[in-house]
């Protein structure tokens, strides 16, 4: 995918892409970890009593932990769409002046939120443990083979967005807000259970509740990696290459667009 010298090229794009994203801020990086912060005591104190009577449903005790196991899952993938839609446009003056693949920009955007994001999220499972919530770490194998998953389907569909975005200024648009409705129609705030069985069926076509639910099992079950887990990080790489394919073949026009 990247020709030798070009992973050099990216680790800066990659350092360039965390300290503009918090550049000229007080606190710095520690915005990645207050934002999700707030999100997590919010949605604890309001659904929390909403939850109060299925907790068997939860599969832990602690509403707090059960949503914390899957936000910042969810908040690597979206915002890594953003970031890697916006990464060719943003970028427009390099773009136009210097010849580098067009893949090292969606890369450092997609790397940067997940790093970002990894670092909090381990953060706050440590915390949770040393509060004394049961955290499975047995189970970070599954964590982390699911996390990769949800890198290659970001990198997908962020190469797609990103090249569409830079022909098609209206695309940022319609995503926002789909990325919006597929917050609501994943399991992260709420148990798969809770949907009635009549409709249940439909979110076995939302690739990232299967993740998320593995995500889940692996932290609050104690899980280790099933012959699925493989099957669904190959199938992530795939997706990958179709996408990187697809960006690949627009991205010479790129310059025309900018």
């Amino acid at each position: 995918m990247l020709a030798q010298g070009y992973p050099l090229l990216l680790a800066r794009f990659t350092e360039r892409e965390i300290s503009n994203r918090y550049a000229g801020s007080a606190l710095g990086l520690f915005w990645a970890l207050l934002g999700p912060l707030l999100l997590l005591a919010i949605y604890s104190f309001i659904f929390g009593q909403l939850f109060q009577q299925r907790l068997g449903d939860l599969g832990t005790e602690s509403y707090t932990l059960f949503v914390a196991t899957a936000l910042w899952p969810w908040m690597m993938f979206s915002d890594a769409l953003l970031r890697a839609m916006q990464s060719i446009q943003a970028n427009s003056p390099l773009v136009k002046k210097v010849a580098f693949p067009h893949l090292l920009l969606v890369l450092a955007a997609i790397n940067s939120v997940f790093l970002v994001h990894l670092a909090g999220y381990a953060a706050v499972l440590a915390v949770l443990a040393l509060a004394g919530m049961p955290v499975r770490l047995a189970g970070i194998p599954v964590v982390l083979m699911a996390i990769a998953t949800l890198y290659f389907l970001a990198l997908a569909v962020g190469a797609i967005l990103a090249a569409l975005q830079t022909l098609l200024r209206d695309v940022e648009q319609a995503v926002t807000p789909a990325i919006m409705m597929l917050y609501y129609l994943t399991p992260v705030l709420y148990p798969i259970t809770l949907i009635p069985p009549a409709y249940r069926h439909w979110i076995s076509w939302n690739p990232l509740a299967h993740i998320m639910q593995r995500v889940r099992d692996g932290l609050l079950l104690g899980g280790g990696v099933q012959t699925g887990d493989l099957w669904m990080l190959l199938t992530g790489m795939l997706i990958a290459m179709l996408g990187v394919a697809f960006f690949m073949r627009l991205s010479p026009y790129f310059e025309d667009f900018l």
